[in-house]
């Protein structure tokens, strides 16, 4: 499949999955037009672009039913991008994030993130319309399990994976709490949404565990190079519908352990270990956060980060093979953000001639 026709496809989704997504939050200008300018912020951003997870819904359907997209597969897809626009909401009150005017009314966001849920357990419902009970149910649970999972991510993101509670593990430890906390926030929102997907094309077992296990790994390597662009400094980050400039180092500043962090805990120079100690503890100058990203780009933790993102993302794609040809091809394009994105373009510019080996 060419570049062209993937973005062709992501953008069709988009704009198709925008339509249906207005149907839900058009009504909460009856409330009250703040409220739903605070609900509906992330949602009208995205139509029109990118949509990972709808896509990937999408042809979890087509792939395994053989057929286009159906209405109620698109209301399906309008469901997850609801649901992750809850989970975003909810995010920026754990992570302290979203730029200073979201920050002084948090509880404004938790309301947005109920709201955005409730509506997404709407959509899903309308996508079921035709199911029976006992199918509806299932599907439901798959759903369900998206939010309950997500939440326990965040206590482990906010509990347990933290470098002050962890000083004494050794890098091995310290990866499993990383993956553990990982598989709450993102895998496993991206394995459900590939389940309920094929589920609802008629997939088989077969079928259905296959792309649950390329949700999975796929949305393990994505949440790896989103937190690999933590690290991007401010005045190189363009940001994203929903990660701003001025959100540039919060997971070191919360002293959270990721991939570039634990490998240099592990193998880094003690003047590398004692400044990122520093900033772990968030007591480190803006100028010397720049200078740990320099360090992560030249003494090898970037680069064993991207080898890593890229091991998930050709184990992913290996749960493919029972796949034709085109259905391989519209997930295998999904997966060029492993080999580039613009947090990589910007850290690279960052690198130095000579870099040690990792």
């Amino acid at each position: 499949m060419s570049k062209d026709l993937y973005k062709k496809l992501m953008t069709e989704t988009s704009a198709q999955i925008g339509d249906v997504i207005l149907k839900y939050i058009e009504p909460l200008k009856n409330y009250d037009i703040e409220l739903y300018d605070i609900c509906a912020e992330l949602l009208l951003k995205k139509i029109g672009t990118f949509e990972t997870r709808a896509y990937l819904m999408r042809f979890s359907f087509e792939s395994c039913s053989g057929k286009k997209w159906t209405d109620e597969i698109k209301h399906a897809c309008a469901a997850a991008e609801l649901e992750l626009a809850s989970m975003y909401y909810a995010n920026r009150i754990f992570d302290e994030k979203g730029g200073k005017k979201i920050l002084q009314k948090p509880n404004i966001q938790f309301i947005a993130a109920m709201i955005t849920r409730d509506l997404a357990s709407q959509a899903l419902t309308r996508a079921c319309s035709k199911l029976d009970y006992q199918e509806f149910t299932n599907i439901k649970d798959v759903f369900d399990e998206i939010n309950k999972i997500f939440y326990i991510g965040q206590f482990f993101e906010i509990d347990k994976n933290l470098y002050s509670d962890n000083t004494e593990l050794d890098r091995d430890k310290m990866l499993e709490l990383y993956y553990k906390r990982n598989y709450g926030v993102n895998n496993s929102y991206f394995e459900k949404i590939a389940i309920i997907g094929s589920i609802l094309g008629g997939g088989t077992k077969k079928q259905v565990n296959a792309l649950s296990e390329f949700g999975k790994n796929y949305g393990m390597a994505l949440q790896m190079i989103n937190d690999i662009g933590d690290f991007v400094p401010p005045e190189h980050n363009l940001g994203t519908e929903e990660k701003l400039p001025e959100d540039a180092y919060s997971d070191i500043k919360h002293g959270k352990l990721t991939l570039p962090v634990i490998y240099t805990l592990a193998k880094g120079k003690d003047e590398e270990k004692k400044l990122l100690i520093k900033a772990l503890k968030n007591q480190a100058m803006p100028s010397e956060l720049l200078d740990i990203t320099k360090i992560l780009v030249n003494n090898g933790a970037i680069n064993y980060s991207r080898k890593i993102v890229l091991d998930f993302v050709k184990k992913a794609k290996s749960y493919l093979s029972i796949f034709d040809q085109n259905s391989k091809d519209l997930f295998d394009e999904m997966c060029f953000v492993a080999y580039t994105n613009r947090y990589y373009k910007e850290l690279d510019k960052l690198k130095n001639n000579r870099q040690r080996k990792t």
